[in-house]
């Protein structure tokens, strides 16, 4: 084991889920590397994955420890009996010499040189006059050769390029669990759309007016309310937010404009003066337009995967409007926020790598009923390994079962396509499938479930018992 961790590290956590042996651990003040169990990442990277990550670089070389590629190989070889790495593994030592590690090339046919030699022996090349031979017909009088000129046949075109149609996406058939109810999602969406004072309409309908105010709330303040209502044209996060960027363009100057009075008097308005002060408060608002909305600006990123920040003023009006907010649809979990760290090529997202775990679910109180949402992988990593050429950016959908059991909701995802499963199998921050245990806070009667884009929807019924709500019979 080459590689150490010095004591500059400062306990940012990236190293850990990016190495393939599981070597990295928190130690007493620092993160350490097990040395019976660290690779440098021989047979799955050209480069030391902890390295790469580390923002500080303190996952160097250890002078007093020196290992040759062939102890590190057999070493990854012992941990890991399930892969086959052969003999074109990826390496840094492969890498520092100039050769690049590829994966087994495809077997090609014979060349000339490859065959024997009385198989390769041609006949001499037939010269322009002999490739053309002229044609000798008779002439029926004279009995004399005529020689007719040879045809000229024309160069064959081509055949035009064939595109193949666009494969197209298999559709699965729904899959139906035990305890599952015999109504379509939307039946019970319909039925479950909300509860408490955001189920009615004069309340909506405020909601709706409000939106260019409400938009300047933080995000998550946005996003659990637009959850609750579950209607885009009353409350959403993106549209509200568009609309609050406006108001501010207008409302920013009309503040300067009474500041502006009350330094100097109400006869600055009908002076020259009052333009500087416009023009200020209209530049305020365009800049931090542009700062909150940074994310479609700046990286093209759609609505849905925006972030949406508060407003100047945003924080103080939910903290004031907390106590109503509160009565909206109760949130029992939210979707976690992972710690963002170090960036770079090759490591995605921390949400992602939540995704791949089962981590990233909601689930929310709709009265008579929960409604779980859980997020599937939607990405494959940049692994940096020659099989990850083969396989496409997006994630295949997983393959899913559904459990009630014990005042529990279980979720187990599996991914089925074997090369993503083979990739997978070999780095420790990247498992092929996981199991989601989800505590429920009432009794369940039974569920109902969607499945689509990556994302999976469950509405779990109460049981008639409990807060009201009338049971279903079940399939």
């Amino acid at each position: 084991m080459a590689t150490t961790i010095t004591s500059e590290c400062i306990n940012c956590g990236a190293c850990e889920p990016e190495c393939p042996n599981n070597a990295i651990s928190q130690g007493e003040t620092i993160y350490v590397i097990d040395p019976l169990l660290c690779t440098e990442c021989v047979g799955f990277h050209d480069y030391e994955a902890c390295a790469a990550v580390c923002p500080v670089d303190c996952c160097v070389t250890d002078p007093n420890n020196i290992e040759t590629e062939e102890v590190l190989i057999a070493r990854a070889r012992a941990l890991h009996k399930e892969i086959d790495f052969g003999e074109n593994f990826p390496s840094r030592f492969r890498k520092a010499a100039g050769t690049e590690s590829q994966a087994p090339a495809r077997t090609a046919e014979p060349t000339r040189a490859a065959m024997p030699m009385a198989e390769t022996k041609l006949a001499p090349a037939p010269s322009a006059e002999a490739t053309v031979a002229p044609v000798e017909t008779k002439s029926p009088s004279r009995e004399a050769v005529v020689t007719a000129p040879p045809a000229s046949t024309p160069a064959a075109k081509p055949a035009p390029a064939v595109t193949p149609p666009p494969r197209q996406k298999e559709v699965k058939p729904k899959k139906t669990f035990p305890q599952e109810l015999p109504l379509s999602f939307e039946e019970i969406s319909n039925k479950f759309r909300g509860c408490g004072a955001l189920s009615q309409t004069s309340t909506r309908l405020l909601i709706a007016l409000l939106q260019p105010l409400l938009g300047a709330l933080p995000h998550r303040a946005k996003k659990n309310l637009e959850d609750a209502v579950q209607n885009p044209v009353i409350f959403s996060a993106a549209g509200s937010t568009a609309l609050n960027v406006l108001h501010n363009i207008v409302l920013y100057p009309l503040v300067a404009i009474a500041a502006a009075v009350a330094l100097n008097g109400t006869g600055i308005i009908f002076s020259r003066e009052i333009n500087i002060y416009v023009i200020c408060g209209i530049l305020v608002g365009v800049v931090e337009g542009a700062l909150r909305l940074r994310d479609g600006i700046f990286r093209a990123k759609p609505a849905s995967e925006m972030a949406f920040p508060a407003a100047f003023y945003g924080v103080p009006l939910a903290l004031l409007l907390a106590p109503v907010l509160g009565r909206r649809s109760g949130v029992v979990r939210d979707v976690p926020i992972p710690v963002d760290g170090f960036y770079a090529k090759g490591f995605v997202e921390k949400l992602e790598r939540e995704r791949r775990y089962g981590n990233v679910y909601t689930l929310e109180d709709r009265g008579g009923a929960l409604l779980l949402r859980l997020e599937f992988p939607r990405r494959v990593p940049d692994l940096g390994i020659p099989e990850r050429a083969r396989v496409p950016d997006e994630m295949p959908d997983y393959d899913y079962d559904l459990i009630l059991k014990d005042g529990h909701f279980i979720v187990k995802g599996r991914c089925t396509e074997e090369l993503v499963r083979k990739i997978s199998s070999s780095v420790g921050a990247f498992p092929p499938e996981f199991t989601t245990v989800i505590p429920l806070p009432a009794k369940i009667s039974g569920f109902v479930h969607r499945y689509d884009n990556k994302l999976l929807e469950v509405f779990l019924v109460k049981d008639s018992g409990s807060n009201g709500a009338a049971a279903y019979p079940t399939t």
